[in-house]
């Protein structure tokens, strides 16, 4: 891959996370496309207004998400703006895809958790005493009580913890951005316990344990095994089809219906608009019902 394409200035201009799922997002589309892998780079920077509308259509096909596609499309639309500047794409082709509408999508899928569905998973995970027990605790209790992004959350190193602040340091959220995430008191009961086992070694917060105990500081928890983990967690307490992104969903649903400011909850969330905060909002009829009841123009006594 020559470091010169605009595809390697397009994809090196983005954080690690979102670099890694970009390029296997891309991947992906090339290989449905037919593309040979020899000419995917130098294909996704010639798209043109007819192609890019096969490739949605294609995707489309493909059973993929409004909002994958989405993101596939932005991706190539970047790719395209680097080779214009490069001078090796024409402006008006870049013109032409930016006239293209995104696909529309309706309500953002996934649930949060009830607090009595919290308290029965956090029960369950306490039971395991072993040294993955221990690091499987904490992920639950950090997702849950920083409504950190699994790409956030595995990318984390000892040294991002501010025992003093309580805090942690998010150093390549999503954008590249990073952030301050404050752990609630109940969290840091977890991250001891984790600790007393782990050890002050330098390396990553959540690393691999073998099933002998051995902890390997130096191996980061992969993002795939934080994946199944929740996934099978969640299923034995009862929620069919979960997901880690349901811990961000039930995060940004606490803080709400906890009367916390939609900014401050797009901020601890690192959403960088507050519309994109309120896609995760699933507070329910419910609350809307107790929420009115509660208003009142009358004059306090």
């Amino acid at each position: 891959m020559s470091t010169a394409s605009p595809y390697a200035l397009y994809i090196g201009r983005l954080s690690p996370n979102s670099r890694r799922s970009i390029a296997s997002q891309l991947t992906s589309l090339s290989k449905l496309m037919q593309w040979d892998e020899a000419e995917r780079e130098q294909r996704l920077y010639q798209v043109d207004y007819a192609q890019a509308m096969l490739i949605r259509q294609t995707l489309t096909a493909a059973d993929w998400s409004a909002r994958s596609i989405n993101r596939a499309m932005i991706a190539i639309r970047g790719i395209v703006k680097v080779a214009v500047l490069q001078g090796i794409a024409q402006q008006q082709q870049l013109a032409q895809l930016e006239s293209i509408q995104q696909l529309k999508h309706g309500e953002h899928q996934g649930t949060a958790l009830t607090t009595k569905q919290v308290e029965q998973l956090i029960y369950q995970l306490r039971a395991d005493l072993s040294p993955i027990g221990y690091r499987n605790l904490l992920v639950f209790a950090l997702l849950l009580g920083t409504g950190l992004r699994r790409s956030e959350l595995v990318a984390l190193t000892l040294k991002d913890y501010d025992k003093t602040q309580k805090t942690l340091l998010v150093r390549h959220g999503k954008g590249n951005k990073s952030r301050i995430a404050y752990l609630p008191e109940w969290t840091l009961e977890y991250m001891q316990a984790w600790l007393r086992i782990r050890s002050q070694a330098d390396g990553y917060l959540l690393c691999s344990v073998y099933a002998d105990g051995r902890v390997k500081t130096h191996e980061a928890m992969h993002d795939s095994t934080v994946y199944r983990l929740i996934k099978q967690k969640l299923q034995d307490i009862g929620v069919e089809n979960g997901s880690p992104h349901d811990l961000r969903r039930t995060f940004i649903t606490r803080l709400l219906s906890q009367s916390v400011d939609i900014n401050t909850v797009r901020q601890m969330a690192g959403h960088s608009t507050i519309s994109t905060t309120t896609i995760y909002d699933k507070r329910d009829h419910e609350f809307m019902k107790q929420a009115a009841a509660q208003l009142s123009y009358r004059s306090l006594p």
